[in-house]
């Protein structure tokens, strides 16, 4: 896209009336490049002070309102949420400059750029199953800087497109006392249904190698975020992301090279009643039986309506030779609310003395 001087204008426009100004507004929020990174409007108060379309606004004041209330989701689920409140109406004059023609306006491509802004910004106030694809900040307690991971528009069929809430806890866990929890024996580690990569991220910083896992549909994203924030991995360490699907692992690499695994952690693993049947099966395949340090790590939230497929869950990992010997629980929250989330460690029942009564688990 060619940049008209009215978008590369905007860099010198006034951001007067903004008591706390944003700090990289562009890439923090996902706004198009062709937006410079501190553009404001001064504030307002009343939808009856946004730029009425019949007076015909340039672009510049169009997209300086249209930057001045976008929307960031802040570190960690929005634990800090850097956004400037916008008058009530603002979603129904952003309808009306979706609606509208613009045909004041010469350039194509500016026209082009304030509906998409306004579009964005309307999707940025439906909620997260509508919002448009971002770039997300993560600080896992013990890292000295953030992971960044970015995250298309999220759509029922493709969960692992989104990062939830059991995968930065089971990051926070992993990173605070990896070496009482995964052996160090330099074997690969295994994780089941990647997403978009923030354990198996975490576990590649702290030096473990470690096989990334998902559907196609999810690895080019996966490999995306790999790429992102490759600078933190060892060039010789061992991490990459392949295809493995659960319906179908006799069709990975991983299969066809008889890899075996000591570790394979999940996160938030059951959405639906087959999950717990399919895990089984593809722990059964790639869990390393017979070496008494060989374990599954699982992370996931205490959903209500979730039980009986929790408790099944449980039952088929003790049908395949599994024992929990350790748990626990904790509050943490994503982009869906506050959650109970439920931890816990599983071994060969062969080499565990003291079992934990799967009837007692959540």
């Amino acid at each position: 896209m060619t940049v008209s001087p009215a978008i590369s204008e905007l860099s010198s426009a006034s951001n007067s009336g903004v008591s706390t100004p944003l700090t990289s507004i562009s890439s923090a929020l996902s706004l198009p490049a062709q937006i410079p990174s501190r553009v404001f409007s001064p504030l307002i108060t009343h939808a009856l002070d946004l730029p009425s379309l019949r007076s015909r606004p340039s672009t510049q004041e169009l997209l300086a309102v249209l930057v001045t209330y976008a929307r960031s989701q802040g570190k960690n689920f929005g634990g800090v949420e850097e956004y400037i409140p916008a008058p009530t109406g603002f979603v129904d004059w952003a309808t009306r400059v979706v609606g509208s023609g613009l045909e004041w306006i010469d350039d194509e491509d500016d026209r082009e750029l304030i509906w998409d802004s306004a579009s964005t910004r309307i999707a940025e106030r439906c909620g997260r199953t509508a919002a448009p694809s971002m770039e997300r900040e993560f600080e896992v307690e013990g890292l000295d800087a953030s992971i960044i991971l970015y995250e298309p528009s999220l759509t029922a069929d493709s969960l692992g497109l989104k990062t939830w809430g059991s995968s930065l806890l089971l990051a926070n866990r992993i990173c605070e006392c990896h070496r009482g929890l995964i052996p160090p024996s330099g074997r690969r580690v295994l994780e089941l249904g990647s997403g978009t990569g923030l354990v198996g991220i975490v576990l590649g910083i702290l030096g473990y190698p470690v096989l990334l896992t998902d559907l196609s549909e999810i690895l080019p994203n996966l490999i995306r975020n790999m790429e992102r924030n490759k600078d933190r991995l060892s060039e010789s360490l061992d991490v990459n992301v392949e295809e493995l699907n659960w319906m179908d692992f006799e069709s990975s690499e991983a299969y066809r090279r008889h890899d075996k695994f000591e570790t394979i952690v999940l996160s938030d693993p059951i959405y639906s009643s087959e999950h717990p049947q399919m895990l089984a099966n593809v722990i059964i395949q790639f869990l390393e039986y017979d070496n008494p340090q060989a374990q599954v790590m699982l992370q996931l939230p205490l959903r209500a309506k979730f039980a009986d497929i929790r408790a099944d869950l449980w039952h088929k990992l003790r049908d395949i030779g599994l024992s929990p010997t350790r748990q626990d629980q904790e509050r943490g929250r994503d982009d869906f609310g506050e959650e109970t989330y439920f931890w816990s460690l599983w071994g060969p029942r062969e080499y565990i003395d003291i079992h934990i009564d799967i009837d007692s688990l959540p």
